[in-house]
């Protein structure tokens, strides 16, 4: 809940601690797995590549689907991470 940030509506996945290899496999299972729609960026520092970050598209029918995959496992503290949403009453 905490190792990712959005950019726009898209969802980024801190996983620059994975190899690439790793960081496709993580997308191929989201696609066969939730139908999500991923994509990888390449982090650079000075030129040098540091890492990859995994996005999931920011696509309205995408991140639809996500939210609706992960709302349920959410702490109520974490609820502002699905836009802003708020912990419904009997979580909290």
């Amino acid at each position: 809940m905490d190792d990712g940030f959005s950019k726009g509506k898209a969802i980024g996945l801190c996983t620059e601690s994975f190899t690439l290899a790793e960081v496709k496999l993580l997308g191929k299972a989201l696609k066969s797995n939730f139908d999500l729609v991923t994509t990888i960026n390449v982090r650079h520092t000075s030129g040098d590549v540091t890492g990859y970050r995994l996005f999931i598209s920011g696509k309205p029918e995408n991140y639809t689907k996500l939210r609706s995959i992960v709302r349920p496992f959410f702490i109520p503290s974490m609820f502002y991470k699905l836009d802003g949403e708020k912990a419904p009453e009997d979580l909290i």
